[in-house]
């Protein structure tokens, strides 16, 4: 929405109110945040200080807590800020988050990919693009789908029939031809891969996400998969890594946290009809998380 700067400061407000008192109003700052997109919270946060000379994060940090300040704090951050500052925690130190660099590279379009790189380099004065390459150098098919989606360069081919053959037979015989997968993932259109998808179902009586559940494994498996749902709908893309952080044992937090943070905005709209291809949204938040974490995660992907 359009909002006025006097919205910003109400809104700054009610924030100030809801922690005010003996505890926290946490539905109070939930209220505020689902009427903004990331970008007005970042408005939201310069009125705090217009009107009490104070970060608004860190009074957030000091009254909310677990995973559910890791997303309210997080929400008013700027967007590319946070994004930065995710990819940078995922790979620096002794062990790389690999689930959760792949997820936050292959969440990011080619205009979302200059935003990223100015901001962390803002932030480290390192090379963001150089960093991700360095500390996957030597990994797997996942890692050079990443290097080619962060460098993508997408232009209307016209030809989505011959591409759906060129999949079929870099899938078909002993093994697999990757480099076609990630030449076609990496420069498709998103129209003219929704033809590449139908095209493949059509000829081929199986679906272009069979095949790769098929033809790849582990983290190479998960990247293909999510660059595949991400360029049919990115609505989907997120349902994909909502589900995919909540099946089995135990919760990945951190991919949960992250792709609300970053896409509830945009997406939260379609997500309980895009998630029915993984099952039904609200029951599967409700299984695995609990309290204000809960209560928040239901509230910004619209599942209740």
């Amino acid at each position: 929405m359009n909002y006025q700067p006097q919205q910003f400061v109400i809104f700054a407000n009610e924030i100030h109110q809801a922690c005010r008192r003996l505890g926290t109003d946490e539905q109070r700052i939930l209220n505020v945040i689902l009427q903004c997109s990331m970008e007005d919270l970042q408005q939201v946060s310069r009125a705090y200080y217009a009107s009490y000379g104070k970060s608004i994060s860190r009074l957030l940090e000091k009254e909310t807590s677990g995973k559910f300040r890791d997303i309210i704090v997080g929400s008013f951050e700027g967007r590319y800020q946070y994004w930065a500052r995710k990819i940078r925690e995922a790979i620096k130190g002794a062990g790389t988050d690999e689930k959760a660099l792949i997820e936050l590279v292959l969440m990011g379009d080619a205009d979302d990919w200059l935003q990223i790189t100015e901001e962390y380099f803002k932030a480290y004065t390192r090379n963001v693009v150089d960093d991700i390459s360095d500390d996957i150098a030597k990994k797997a098919d996942w890692a050079r789908l990443l290097r080619g989606w962060i460098f993508q360069m997408r232009y209307p081919r016209g030809q989505p029939e011959r591409d759906a053959e060129e999949l079929y037979a870099a899938a078909k015989g002993a093994g697999t031809d990757e480099d076609t997968f990630i030449r076609i993932f990496c420069t498709s259109t998103r129209e003219e891969f929704a033809q590449i998808a139908s095209a493949y179902q059509e000829k081929y009586q199986k679906s272009l996400r069979q095949t790769l559940i098929k033809e790849f494994s582990g983290k190479s498996e998960k990247a293909f998969l999510l660059a595949h749902d991400w360029l049919l709908s990115p609505a989907k893309g997120c349902c994909w890594i909502i589900n995919d952080s909540i099946k089995g044992l135990g919760t990945r937090d951190r991919s949960l946290v992250n792709v609300t943070v970053l896409f509830r905005d945009k997406y939260s709209a379609e997500a309980r009809q895009a998630y029915l291809a993984f099952g039904n949204l609200a029951k599967d938040i409700r299984g695995d998380t609990s309290g204000w974490y809960e209560k928040a995660l239901l509230l910004l992907w619209q599942a209740q």
